[in-house]
């Protein structure tokens, strides 16, 4: 086996484990690490308009808010229209990973440890009044906390932003 066979199949695996990952996170797309997401020239507006995203504006940029609507579960249902921010995104657990400094069970280690942590968090803001799951982590809790401020669901969040901030956020 060559070099460049050894480096093919090396991309190959980095891009089927990354995509198990992705396919297992999707917290860049459901309003957990991002709020909004900055839409580029280069992006077929009209188009992304067109499938249905509803695009703001803010100083005259585009973008649109998270959760995004086209995430179905942890998978992007307009995959190969997806925006330009979208196709370049990799969090940190992705580039730890390209670089070898973890392994694909570390990777999966955080985003369930994440995911644990969210789903407490998620629990907190139902037990309060909040249902508006179309609306990203950040403002919900922002809103909640404003009406009732808790200091349990103060110190998740706290934690949880912690750990996205040093695991996840590039």
């Amino acid at each position: 086996m060559t070099e460049a066979d050894t480096s093919a199949n090396r991309e190959d695996d980095l891009r089927d484990a990354a995509s198990r990952l992705c396919t297992a996170c999707g917290m860049c797309c459901n309003g957990v690490l991002f709020e909004i997401v900055r839409l580029q020239p280069q992006d077929d507006m009209r188009g992304l308009e067109r499938l249905g995203m509803e695009i703001y504006r803010k100083k005259k940029e585009p973008y649109f808010k998270q959760p995004c609507r086209f995430l179905e579960g942890c998978t992007c249902t307009i995959y190969a229209q997806r925006p330009t921010r979208c196709r370049h995104f990799e969090c940190r657990q992705l580039k730890l990973l390209a670089a070898e400094e973890i392994t694909e069970s570390d990777a999966m280690a955080k985003i369930t440890e994440v995911q644990t942590l969210v789903a407490k968090v998620h629990a907190n803001l139902m037990e309060l009044g909040d249902e508006a799951e179309q609306d990203s982590l950040d403002e919900r809790t922002r809103r909640v906390l404003e009406h009732h401020p808790d200091a349990a669901l103060e110190e998740d969040l706290r934690v949880l932003k912690l750990l996205l901030n040093r695991e996840f956020r590039v």
